[in-house]
């Protein structure tokens, strides 16, 4: 029925004692910069993002100062390798020093300018990346990728003098894009509650007609949808730090247009590309297949699944491990073009770009995801790193209100460092038969796919808990077996974070009867950054009935959690427990395949080598009880 293997790294764990919460990673532990360039240091002005305690020099403060007149004799000449670039491209920026003596305090500042033609520059202190001149090879500075965040580059170098004043001695010419800031970017697709269409999602400046051109070949693309666009500001967002408007924080974020694509046929590829009208930038033309018609019989069908993903790089390249983001979305993508596999859609429960207020980081994650997002239904909810808030519940999206959910068992703070969900809900359309990105279901093939929110009052009698009994209430089996649940904390999870674990026991207190009476098949999860299978467990017992052939037959749902396809992989002990099968503290993500009405495989693939390190088969005939 399952996979035996237990990795050395779980072997070695449970001999250990319970380390403390504080020891687990998180995020916080170093800077992302705008550049993808990522820093353990404070930076030049530290960690305070509206940098209000760094003192740049004016330029009509500098010119009187004697200071100034010594200064005059040295400057900083910076070239750029290209000085109009593409979507993605790196750069390279060169120092020439003139009379100056350079110190290991100089630093480099990358800026990203909406309006280079304002006739009040862009202040000195809202750099968006940085390198020390130490990091210098052969005087070369290193930038990017640069994303297309539409706007334009530039690159000023300072210097520390007079005690702990910032002057510039230098800056760079512009750098702009090849397609201007109305470059169609971030696509992405997803299922809609009708499976004779899809919904297309992009990023762009204003552009006066969105649309889609889409048909069954590349250079046929016959027919045209008209897209929608909606911005956000950052006083539509709760609390601060999102509220808050800095280079680092909340910068414009563009205008998320999206078009729906119809009529399709299930099972079919098609092609298409975004663009603003005639007159602007086009993107690619893009492949796209369709999922399997709900019910349909017509072959197996798999699923890629993940949680806490984020952007740590792009290429595989860079200061952090190369085995994490980029390798997951190269893997994926690998699959997509395995021709003895039909994927029908990836899903992603929660804690999607770990942006938590900044705007750049969603353009990043938007680069990061769109070679898999493009081709194939990119799923998503949200996860507390989205959503999670303690004031302004005004502006909450999902309507909760309040100060969002926040039960005396949990842990619930202000992970989202104030969005709450308004980023996510205005760039990710899922279907519209639940409450938008925070809960919804989706049939594809064989399975009913239920994505719900660990964010939100999952209580009995809530909301939502009304919603998740309404809709595994309507699943026809006879049409689709198998019910998956996604949901971005887990129920069952071993690992010894004990704020968190009160946490699972609350969610299983809550919806695990549910889980019970309707017979869920899999329960998917991520939140902790790490790989955990489970038997068929319920109340902390395995459930299941051998078979003849030496498999098993599941008498209760199987949680598998997967939350390392990116974000920092955890780092302690296990708690004793009678139902884990597998365990492992590893980079990677999860495949499943419905190979029939009974029949479906997991398989856990580790990004190290690509390979799967564990499996499971999840045998059911979706009638038994607990």
């Amino acid at each position: 029925m399952r996979s035996i293997f237990v990795s050395a790294a779980l072997v070695a764990l449970l001999a250990t004692s319970t380390l403390a919460e504080e020891q687990r990673n998180h995020a916080n532990d170093y800077i992302r910069g705008g550049t993808w360039l990522y820093h353990e240091d404070d930076g030049p002005c530290g960690r305070d993002p509206l940098r209000l305690n760094c003192s740049f020099a004016p330029t009509q403060v500098a010119n009187s100062t004697s200071l100034n007149i010594a200064l005059a004799a040295e400057s900083v000449t910076l070239t750029v390798s290209r000085r109009m670039i593409k979507h993605l491209d790196p750069l390279d920026v060169k120092i020439q020093l003139n009379g100056v003596t350079g110190t290991d305090q100089d630093w480099v500042g990358a800026y990203c300018i909406d309006n280079p033609q304002s006739q009040v520059p862009l202040a000195d202190k809202e750099y968006i990346d940085y390198q020390y001149t130490t990091a210098a090879v052969d005087g070369v500075l290193h930038f990017g990728p640069l994303v297309n965040m539409r706007c334009t580059w530039q690159f000023r170098y300072f210097t520390m003098r007079n005690g702990n004043w910032y002057y510039k001695l230098g800056e760079s010419p512009y750098v702009t894009f090849e397609k201007g800031p109305q470059e169609p970017l971030h696509v992405h697709v997803a299922s809609t509650s009708n499976s004779l269409e899809m919904k297309i999602m992009w990023v762009s400046a204003s552009v006066p007609k969105p649309q889609v051109e889409f048909g069954l070949s590349a250079d046929k693309l016959t027919h045209r949808a008209t897209g929608t666009g909606e911005t956000y500001a950052a006083s539509d967002m709760c609390q601060s730090p999102a509220t808050q408007v800095a280079a680092n924080l909340y910068r414009n974020p563009g205008m998320m247009y999206s078009a729906t694509i119809a009529p399709l046929m299930p099972g079919l590829t098609y092609y298409y590309r975004v663009s603003g009208g005639d007159s602007t930038p086009k993107s690619q033309v893009f492949k796209l297949k369709t999922p399997p018609s709900p019910g349909a019989h017509n072959g197996p069908a798999s699923f890629i699944v993940y949680g806490d993903l984020g952007d740590w790089n792009i290429h595989a390249t860079g200061k952090l491990p190369d085995d994490r983001t980029a390798t997951t979305m190269q893997l994926v993508r690998r699959d997509l073009n395995d021709p003895n596999r039909n994927y029908a859609a990836v899903m992603h429960y929660g804690d999607l770009s770990y942006a938590m207020g900044k705007t750049y980081l969603w353009d990043q994650f938007g680069a990061v995801i769109q070679p898999v997002a493009s081709e194939i239904p990119y799923m998503v909810g949200v996860g507390n790193h989205e959503y999670c808030y303690t004031t302004g519940g005004e502006k909450d999206p999902s309507g909760a209100g309040g100060g969002g959910f926040h039960p005396p068992e949990g842990n619930y703070g202000t992970d989202s460092q104030g969005e709450c969900g308004v980023p996510t809900h205005k760039r990710f359309k899922m279907p519209n038969n639940g409450n938008n990105v925070f809960w919804w279901s989706v049939e594809m093939g064989l399975v009913h796919h239920t994505m719900v929110s660990s964010e939100h009052d999952y209580t009995v009698g809530s909301t939502m808990y009304k919603w998740i009994e309404k809709d595994l209430r309507s699943v026809n089996r006879a049409k689709t077996p198998w019910v998956f649940m996604h949901i971005h904390r887990p129920m069952y999870t071993s690992e010894q974070y004990e704020s968190d674990h009160r946490v699972a026991l609350l969610i299983r207190k809550h919806l695990e009867p549910l889980l019970a009476k309707y017979k869920v098949d899999i329960v998917f999860s991520g939140h902790y950054h790490a790989y955990e299978l489970t038997c068929p467990v319920y109340l902390d017992s395995c459930r299941s009935e051998k078979l003849p052939n030496g498999l098993e037959k599941a008498k209760a749902p199987v949680h598998i959690m997967v939350g390392s396809a990116g974000a920092d992989v955890d780092n302690v002990g296990y708690y004793d427990v009678p139902w884990r099968v597998d365990a492992i503290l590893d980079y990677g993500y999860g495949r499943i395949h419905v190979y029939n009405e009974t029949h479906a495989q997991f398989e856990f693939v580790l990004n190290r080598h690509g390979n799967v390190a564990s499996s499971a088969w999840i045998i059911s005939d979706h009638d038994w009880t607990v």
